[in-house]
């Protein structure tokens, strides 16, 4: 399929500057389809933020180890943790360049296409994937990245260069080469997959950093 135009965009997800180049991207290129690095639900989630609706948060235990979700509850929660820390850091919520992203998707009238694979499938597969030495390196590695030092100024624009995506990648896959094949080369063919998979000719995806270059391979 030979498309007119096709731009593959990293992001920060935890950035006004990546917020601000992704509307401007849309706005300017005026695309068929904006496709973006989300699940079904992660994009509720963040209508519903927007739009004021709050989510009940009651957590039923019971239902959690029934349905043998502990891990991916405890990840979650982790996760979520450590991206609205350094939200509160930079004065900016996590997932803003997404709801950028969807904002100009509706003022303009183009189509959105959700492209990433469900996120509890992924953090499952991220668990099976993981020794439990690898899971406590892990955990003891975002954890001590939130409680770092705040005498370092937190750049985040910093973290979009190539070559601190290839260290970091680099890091993560030492780390636990099972989860960052789940977590990063995985997802990379299924966002690849997803925007293939998109009939009109004009699009622009939106993904994190670490993901551009492993999607273009694709």
């Amino acid at each position: 399929m030979i498309r007119e135009c096709l731009k593959i965009i990293g992001t920060a997800h935890v950035s006004q500057n990546s917020a601000d180049e992704v509307r401007a991207a849309i706005l300017e290129d005026q695309p068929d389809v904006v496709a973006i690095e989300l699940d079904r639900g992660r994009y509720q989630r963040l209508m519903n933020e927007r739009n004021g609706i709050v989510e009940d948060d009651s957590i039923h235990i019971t239902k959690i180890i029934k349905e043998n979700k502990v891990g991916v509850f405890l990840v979650t929660t982790i996760l979520s943790y450590m991206q609205n820390k350094i939200g509160e850091d930079v004065d900016i919520k996590p997932g803003s360049e997404m709801v950028a992203a969807i904002e100009a998707s509706e003022e303009i009238g183009c189509r959105i296409a959700l492209i990433d694979r469900d996120i509890n499938v992924t953090l499952q597969r991220v668990l099976n994937n993981m020794t439990t030495w690898e899971k406590l390196k892990f955990i003891y590695g975002i954890v001590g990245s939130v409680f770092s030092s705040d005498e370092e100024e937190l750049n985040i624009e910093e973290l979009k260069e190539q070559s601190n995506i290839d260290q970091a990648m680099e890091y993560f896959k030492e780390i636990s080469p099972g989860a960052y094949t789940a977590l990063v080369k995985e997802r990379d063919a299924y966002l690849a997959k997803g925007i293939l998979g998109i009939p009109e000719d004009k699009v622009i995806a939106f993904g994190g950093a670490g993901h551009r270059e492993g999607i273009i391979d694709y």
